[in-house]
């Protein structure tokens, strides 16, 4: 009895030892079956483009066969020659982006795969009390941005809608880190920047919304469609699941985001420790609230592009930037990679 007892227990190790090789070569074969891609976000860590790192780690893009490497950014141009440069594959960045890169790249060009800003961000914060208290207001002022910044990139949009003389605004290029803190020590007179980064860095340094004058581009008469993901479009051609499959995971990872914010900030936390749980929530709210919980997202989802307002979107940047000839509103967007219509509907 006890040798067969023995035997069947020696038999049922070897069982399991088998089960358990079996079961890694499995998870190995799956990890080499596994398709790499390399994500570049526009900027640096923010609540907002926690969609990608949360996507990632509750495995969204895995289930769809893809491993992503996810970088932060540095901004405008900067960005969008990474990606032309096939060092990476997706960028999140604005499709205003895209149509200034085209218009100086003869052979490469990027498109906009998907839209999640239903707005553009770009503003201008200044003080109450300084005799700022509309656009014109700026010039003769001096405004602190750096080079790469959508709000001084889009500045000549901003300026068109407004009347205002760019020869009489005096430009402070600083550095992203020093741009907000400068502000608050009075050295310069405003700031423009992205409302989601500035606004919320100038509460942490202790400034109340009530103490700033904020002129959002979006009230002011500049109505572009904000930022998204973007793809060279030879890459878009030659590996269209790829894209498909990105996508279909960053809708995911973008319901989950909303649903569970603090989780999703978490998942920015182990790259930079430094993250404030509370401002990031509020600077993801703000977010939300400008470029999401709009009438054309809650009625058609997420990624609807009316083809009358990019077209007027094309048209502002074509006069501003004297772009020629001018790009069509199939070279700049398309939506045929994107999932379904019922998939992308948002819940607030």
């Amino acid at each position: 009895m006890r040798r067969e007892g023995l035997k069947r227990l020696c038999l049922g190790a070897a069982f399991a030892v088998v089960a358990v090789l079996g079961s890694t070569s499995e998870m190995l074969a799956q990890s080499k079956e596994l398709i790499p891609v390399k994500l570049r976000l526009d900027w640096v860590w923010q609540s907002p483009q926690s969609i990608w790192t949360l996507a990632a780690e509750r495995g969204y893009f895995r289930e769809e066969g893809l491993e992503v490497t996810i970088d932060r950014g540095f901004g405008g141009m900067e960005n969008a020659a990474a990606l032309a440069s096939g060092n990476y594959d997706f960028l999140f960045g604005g499709a205003d982006t895209a149509i200034l890169f085209n218009a100086k790249s003869p052979d490469i060009k990027l498109k906009s795969v998907m839209m999640i800003y239903d707005a553009y961000l770009g503003t201008v914060i200044t003080r109450k009390g300084n005799g700022i208290t509309k656009p014109k207001d700026l010039e003769g002022k001096t405004i602190g941005a750096p080079l790469t910044t959508g709000g001084r990139t889009m500045f000549p949009a901003f300026a068109k809608a407004n009347g205002i003389d760019e020869k009489k605004i005096n430009w402070e290029t600083i550095s992203i880190q020093l741009q907000d803190p400068q502000f608050v020590q009075g050295k310069f007179d405003a700031v423009a920047s992205f409302v989601t980064t500035s606004l919320l860095n100038l509460q942490q340094l202790g400034m109340k919304r009530d103490q700033l004058t904020i002129l959002n581009f979006a009230d002011y008469g500049v109505d572009l469609y904000g930022s998204g993901v973007l793809v060279r479009a030879d890459f878009a051609e030659k590996k269209p699941e790829v894209v498909e499959k990105f996508l279909r995971a960053t809708v995911r990872g973008l319901k989950a985001m909303m649903a569970s914010k603090a989780e999703a900030i978490a998942t920015l936390q182990k790259r930079d420790p430094m993250l404030d749980v509370k401002t990031e929530i509020d600077r993801l709210d703000l977010m939300i609230e400008m470029t999401l919980k709009r009438p054309s997202v809650e009625k058609f989802g997420v990624s609807y592009v009316d083809p009358a307002r990019l077209q007027r979107s094309i048209d502002t940047l074509v006069s501003v930037f004297e772009i020629s000839p001018a790009p069509k509103p199939e070279d700049v967007y398309t939506d045929k990679f994107l999932p379904p219509q019922a998939d992308r509907m948002l819940k607030f």
